[in-house]
């Protein structure tokens, strides 16, 4: 298993490059997830991991916590303290809450309910 990073935008027009990150296996595309410095559900905090999505039959293998750390490393070599994520599933919080990150409120994302979570990096 690998992840390699993938440039969207030119990183030195950073913070507004999104930059995502994904996981091989013998070149199949297993799972990925997004660095974006700034998020519309709460513009007042970055950077955030948007998008984790590992593909059914390759979950519970450590490839979330892979991707999820990937982006963690990157926020830490930006100089940032914390990272941010929302979730709409509130059974996902468990999952999150395990890997270290705390619940900080609920917000609304495109008129839907998200739990809002950060972790200390």
């Amino acid at each position: 298993m690998q992840a390699i990073e993938s440039l969207t935008h030119d990183e030195l027009q950073y913070p507004h490059a999104i930059t995502s990150f994904v996981a091989l296996y013998d070149d199949i595309l297993v799972g990925f997830c997004t660095f974006k410095p700034p998020e519309d559900v709460r513009p007042d905090l970055r950077p955030w991991l948007s998008d984790l999505v590992v593909a059914p039959q390759y979950q519970k293998q450590g490839i979330g916590k892979m991707l999820m750390n990937t982006a963690i490393q990157k926020a830490r070599e930006l100089g940032f303290a914390k990272l941010y994520l929302f979730t709409f599933h509130a059974t996902l919080t468990p999952y999150y809450q395990k890997l270290g990150w705390k619940q900080i409120g609920f917000d609304e994302f495109k008129s839907h309910p998200v739990t809002v979570m950060e972790i200390e990096i």
